[in-house]
């Protein structure tokens, strides 16, 4: 008998991702801002250490995976890392914002190890965290509560690493400011896993067959045979990368161009508001039109906000910042939420082509995407802020440079989102055809014959694998 999942048991789980949700939205907004103006490191440098350490993700992410799926302990494979990894969280968060001041090449290797330490307790945390919900439960619906509490918890977190951070650091010396918000938000994100590790278990489990690191990786790689992954990822990709643009330069463009730093909390808690606001929303949209459209309505309001930032200037009212803001934060919700909706469905064609379930590995997967896709926008906003001529640590920045930011800030994010727009209108799952899909599965499960399957059936399976429809659920 499986133990009941109550309340409190969503909110333990749920909470642990206020570290992912968090943690993940500060360095997006902040930590390039605090390389380039505090750590007084040059733009191409600053983006080169989150680059260079998110390499590190590509092995430490599948190996993660393989370490907890084989991890035995009498705290389980996975809730075993939330003690271990507790205390760490919230050191490796706190030194990343440390004002070292260290020769040329010292310093490199110092913000270095600080981001390859943070990116390997996050790894440890989040990969077993991520794969922990479907092994509470076989019940297809409670894990669906449990997901959408993790998310909420999730864009809580975002609220909030969004607002606070900058009214500590606003109260002291800008130094010492980022150190104690540091310090303070690493204590955030590791009470947490108190509550996680408390409140959570693992179903018996029986060990998985033994096989090779190399197995295990190639096993990871072929979920890219999926089509509807491949597209789902192309979207992915397409929305986070546009968001993480446009967080990275939105406190430069707030600075330097608009001249309101005082008011950067107050833009980027209205974005964040409307986007936790615009959540349900997207839901019922995605089961009235499908993943797919409703992304695409989501992404063409974003893409207006963004085109009407470019009609602000200094000295606009607030009165005109704001409904164009909450334009933009409208439409980023649907381009931050619906790739992780996405995600059951591409893993249920993923069972109709292999008869296996494989959701941890297309977690895995997308965990990997998320911090390569992050480190890359970054990198690549360190080398556009050097092109255009952005001076590190000066009062003020040339005319020129400050139009070149404000088109950076416009229009990379649009490109993004014109190619997600792109790739959408390719994604073929739908409430229709995943009815039909799933149908499908049942009937062959049940033993059906391949050859009695009817062609509006063969035409959907095909349409969302990729695959024809003779080599499906063969394993």
């Amino acid at each position: 008998m499986e133990r009941a999942v109550k309340f409190k048991n969503l909110l333990a789980y749920g909470v642990g991702d206020m570290y992912g949700g968090g943690s993940f939205f500060i360095i997006s907004t902040l930590f390039l801002f605090f390389l380039t103006e505090i750590a007084g490191m040059h733009p191409v440098h600053a983006g080169t250490v989150i680059f260079v350490g998110k390499l590190w993700d590509a092995v430490s992410d599948p190996l993660m995976g393989y370490i907890s799926d084989r991890m035995r302990s009498r705290h389980g494979r996975r809730r075993l890392f939330f003690l271990i990894g507790m205390v760490p969280v919230g050191i490796s968060f706190a030194i990343l914002w440390l004002p070292i001041n260290l020769a040329g090449a010292f310093q490199l290797i110092w913000y270095l190890f600080a981001y390859i330490l943070f990116s390997t307790v996050f790894t440890m945390m989040m990969v077993p965290y991520s794969a922990l919900s479907a092994e509470m439960t076989t019940d297809y619906g409670v894990r669906n509560r449990l997901s959408g509490t993790r998310m909420i918890f999730s864009q809580l977190s975002a609220l909030i690493s969004g607002v606070v951070p900058m009214l500590i650091i606003d109260r002291f010396p800008m130094e010492q400011g980022y150190m104690i918000m540091g310090i303070v938000f690493g204590i955030f994100y590791m009470l947490p896993w108190i509550f996680v590790y408390r409140g959570t278990w693992e179903l018996a489990y029986q060990p998985p067959a033994q096989e090779s690191f190399a197995q295990f990786y190639r096993r990871f790689l072929s979920i890219l045979r999926n089509r509807s992954f491949r597209i789902h990822i192309g979207m992915y990709i397409s929305s986070y990368s546009a968001m993480d643009i446009m967080m990275a330069l939105f406190i430069y463009y707030i600075t330097y161009y608009m001249q309101m730093q005082h008011l950067y909390s107050v833009f980027l808690g209205t974005l964040v508001l409307t986007q936790i606001a615009c959540l349900p929303l997207y839901v019922k949209l995605c089961n009235i039109i499908g993943q797919g459209r409703a992304y695409i309505v989501g992404l063409s309001l974003w893409a207006a906000g963004m085109l009407l930032l470019l009609t602000l200037a200094p000295g606009t009212p607030l009165g005109l910042i704001l409904p164009i803001i909450v334009l933009t934060g409208a439409g980023l919700s649907a381009g931050v939420m619906i790739p992780w909706a996405m995600l059951p469905p591409v893993t249920d064609v993923d069972e109709l082509m292999t008869t296996q379930r494989r959701a941890g590995i297309y977690s895995g997967m997308m965990t990997l995407i998320r911090k390569t896709v992050q480190a890359l926008t970054i990198f690549i906003v360190g080398v556009a802020l050097s092109r255009i001529g952005f001076v590190s640590g000066a009062q003020t920045q040339l005319p020129e440079t400050l139009d070149n930011l404000r088109l950076l800030f416009v229009f990379a994010p649009l490109a993004f989102i014109a190619l997600g727009h792109i790739l959408a209108w390719r994604f073929k799952i739908t409430p229709g055809t995943h009815k039909v899909m799933m149908d499908e599965i049942t009937r062959l499960k049940a033993g059906g014959c391949r050859e009695e399957v009817d062609e509006e059936t063969r035409r959907v399976c095909e349409s969302v694998t990729g695959v024809v429809y003779s080599n499906l659920y063969r394993g």
